[in-house]
């Protein structure tokens, strides 16, 4: 085996754009900032279709709507053709092509951690006082 848990995922992005879009689905439905930081990071995880779509010379804007309309139309296993045959297909199908499902849950929870750290690093530095100096105290400015 490959990993201790070798199961294959879609490749391609296609794990990617149908998790954004449960996510952005999901987050249509919450309201205030929940929604809002539920929405991007769904729409952070476009990063990795955008990325093999601009890598293989096509038009990331336009292979994202289409991976997304596939997805909708019940596509779950839709990634990126980079063989410009088409904008997207089922490349475990297609290419005997897959992720492997501990490499993908491996990534999705560090950079969830990563991105979590980085959130509360700024929660710190936003409930702090701002500094500078301190005013008018004894002994301070005499002209």
């Amino acid at each position: 085996a490959l990993t201790k848990d070798s199961r294959p995922l879609p490749a391609g992005g296609a794990t990617e754009i149908e998790l954004a879009h449960r996510l952005a689905a999901f987050g249509r439905k919450q309201t205030g900032l929940d929604q809002y930081a539920i929405e991007k990071f769904a729409r952070a995880l476009e990063v990795v279709p955008r990325t093999l779509a601009e890598n293989a010379g096509l038009n990331a804007t336009d292979v994202v709507y289409n991976l997304y309309a596939a997805h909708a139309n019940g596509e779950t296993t839709a990634g990126v053709d980079v063989t410009h045959e088409a904008q997207w297909c089922d490349l475990q199908a297609k290419e005997s092509i897959a992720d492997v499902y501990l490499v993908k849950w491996w990534a999705l929870k560090l950079a969830t951690e990563a991105v979590c750290t980085v959130l509360r690093v700024d929660q710190i530095i936003m409930a702090k006082q701002a500094g500078g100096p301190k005013g008018g105290g004894p002994g301070g400015d005499e002209d």
